[in-house]
């Protein structure tokens, strides 16, 4: 791992009040080289090619430490093992079509707006760091 990559998650681990261990640092290194989510298999085949000994209890514990403290989102996109995607307290939302398995970035001002809307109407304050909407993409949809 590069150096000054692993000094800046280990800032975010420190800032999200997790200590710095080589199993975090090891999982968030394969979360932030991964294109879109992994699943935990994903995660522990990456942290295996870097040569890393940390078992598989170890990764799930990982994940859903790093879940809990908003830095990793987990995703359930249909039956299965559910994916995981680094976010690093960013908030990052998808579409996610039930026909086809297509997963599309949804806007963030577009949930900023819904989201403030549900607080003026309901009192209501949404915590949406990482929101999925399931429902049929416009190709699978116009059939």
């Amino acid at each position: 791992m590069a150096e000054i990559h692993e000094h800046n998650t280990a800032t975010l681990l420190r800032s999200a009040g997790r200590r710095v261990t080589n199993a975090r640092l090891h999982v968030a290194h394969v979360l932030q080289h991964s294109s879109g989510h992994v699943t935990a298999s994903g995660v522990l085949a990456g942290v295996a090619k870097a040569d890393a000994h940390i078992d598989q209890s170890t990764v799930y514990r990982v994940l859903a430490d790093l879940r809990d403290s908003g830095l990793v989102a987990e995703s359930r996109f249909g039956p299965g093992e559910a994916s995981y995607e680094w976010l690093a307290g960013a908030n990052h939302h998808h579409l996610h079509c039930s026909e086809c398995g297509k997963t599309t970035a949804l806007d963030g001002e577009l949930v900023k707006r819904f989201v403030g809307d549900v607080k003026e109407r309901h009192g209501f304050a949404v915590d949406a760091t990482h929101m999925v909407l399931n429902g049929v993409c416009a190709n699978c949809g116009s059939g």
